[in-house]
């Protein structure tokens, strides 16, 4: 049998190298450890060095577990749309290559705008004033182009002159509104909610 001594002397002379390392592993998974129901013995200095070969392998699995565990793959690309931001309403039209209006009757005094064009596709325009905000879009078509995934409480329709708006909130304060008029798609975003009645108010001043 083999001596603790020998068996020290084995594990010193193991040297693992990168390419060791990985050709174990793959020679790990390629194998087949399927149980045969057969059963074979050796003799008792091969079961020696099988021993010592099994914890060179606990060993090897000791260092490259960490490796193994700590790698994760590569995070899923996102892909950002071309973003410009314009100085002026009339920069923006031009940028995306329809006409946009600035947003008329809001509940409170705009002290500031920014223009954000997501390339030739969207409009954006902020409105900043009294402690709130209010994002407006436009773009060609009739889908939500909100961006907002808030699953709302309450969602109704409404009419205000010749347009027909859904509104989205909870608890009788709507804060978004959608609507769809001659191949373009609108929505507006507060950051106060309004009523249904300011809603039209807002909506047929627009």
């Amino acid at each position: 049998m083999t001596s603790m001594g020998q068996y020290e002397q084995i594990m010193e002379r193991i040297e693992v190298t990168g390419e060791m390392r990985s050709r174990i592993l793959r020679s790990i998974q390629s194998a087949d450890l399927t149980p045969t129901g057969k059963s074979v013995r050796f003799p008792r200095r091969w079961r020696s060095l099988s021993i010592a070969a099994c914890l060179a392998l606990l060993i090897l699995g000791a260092v490259a577990l960490p490796d193994l565990m700590s790698a994760q793959p590569d995070p899923p690309l996102l892909v950002t749309p071309n973003l410009v931001e314009c100085t002026s309403l009339a920069a923006l039209e031009e940028q995306v290559g329809f006409p946009v209006s600035d947003v008329q009757g809001l509940p409170f005094d705009v002290e500031s705008s920014e223009y954000l064009a997501y390339g030739s596709e969207l409009a954006q325009i902020t409105y900043s004033g009294e402690g709130q905000t209010a994002v407006f879009r436009k773009s060609a078509g009739s889908k939500d182009n909100s961006g907002d995934y808030t699953i709302y409480d309450t969602q109704t329709s409404l009419k205000a002159g010749s347009l027909t708006a859904s509104l989205k909130g909870s608890g009788g304060s709507y804060c978004l509104a959608l609507w769809a008029d001659q191949g373009y798609a609108y929505s507006l975003r507060l950051s106060d909610g309004l009523t249904e009645a300011e809603w039209t108010a807002l909506l047929s001043a627009d």
